[in-house]
């Protein structure tokens, strides 16, 4: 099974109309928005009556989370040896997904729905699982050159990326390359970020 797929259900019978509804969600997911992506446009973007769609998605959330990681792929991460190179792109990756796509843009709308339909958080787990564990090989692999300690909590590391690239954008903070440069330092060097004013010169 290819990395960010979930495995298709066999109750879905036409694949035509299945593949529709995919498509015309992805694509009203990045014109219109999560929050103004119904059922309703979707069914009648992809030519399908309303009650198809309420039949094999009972939840605006999980015919999303389907649609995104059926039609998404991640990119591959891979052990460089450098850890700095490594947590570059750790970051780089977070910024890619939660910033440059329409999923990423959805996520805190999506997280209110998340919070009553426990079926849609396990997909969003399950979607995201191989790409999480394959980022969390990297860190453990850095332990097992002794580049970080053998102790680190991996989970906590990424969520630290993760969490502040996500509240970052929601509130519209800058983000680019001097984020990168912060985040890479503070899990590398452990080096706590300085603010614009000081940075470069004692205080």
């Amino acid at each position: 099974m290819e990395v960010g797929r979930l495995p298709p259900d066999p109750l879905r019978r036409n694949p035509h109309s299945y593949a529709a509804i995919l498509d015309a969600t992805v694509d009203l997911l990045a014109n219109v928005g999560y929050n103004r992506l119904t059922i309703e446009r979707v069914a009648s973007q992809a030519g399908v009556g309303k009650a198809t769609v309420y039949r094999w998605w009972p939840s605006k959330a999980r015919l999303v989370l389907e649609a995104v990681a059926e039609r998404y792929e991640f990119e591959p991460m891979v052990q460089s040896g450098d850890l700095r190179t490594e947590v570059r792109e750790l970051v780089r990756h977070a910024i890619e997904f939660m910033v440059k796509t329409p999923f990423g843009h959805a996520l805190p709308q999506l997280a209110a729905d998340l919070a009553d339909d426990p079926d849609a958080r396990s997909l969003l787990i399950k979607w995201l699982g191989p790409s999480r564990a394959a980022h969390l090989a990297v860190l453990y692999g850095a332990a097992g050159r002794a580049d970080l300690p053998h102790d680190v909590d991996a989970d906590l590391v990424l969520d630290v990326i993760a969490g502040t690239v996500l509240y970052r954008n929601m509130l519209g903070h800058e983000i680019d390359e001097r984020l990168v440069d912060q985040l890479t330092s503070l899990i590398v060097d452990r080096d706590l970020p300085r603010s614009k004013a000081t940075d470069g010169r004692l205080v």
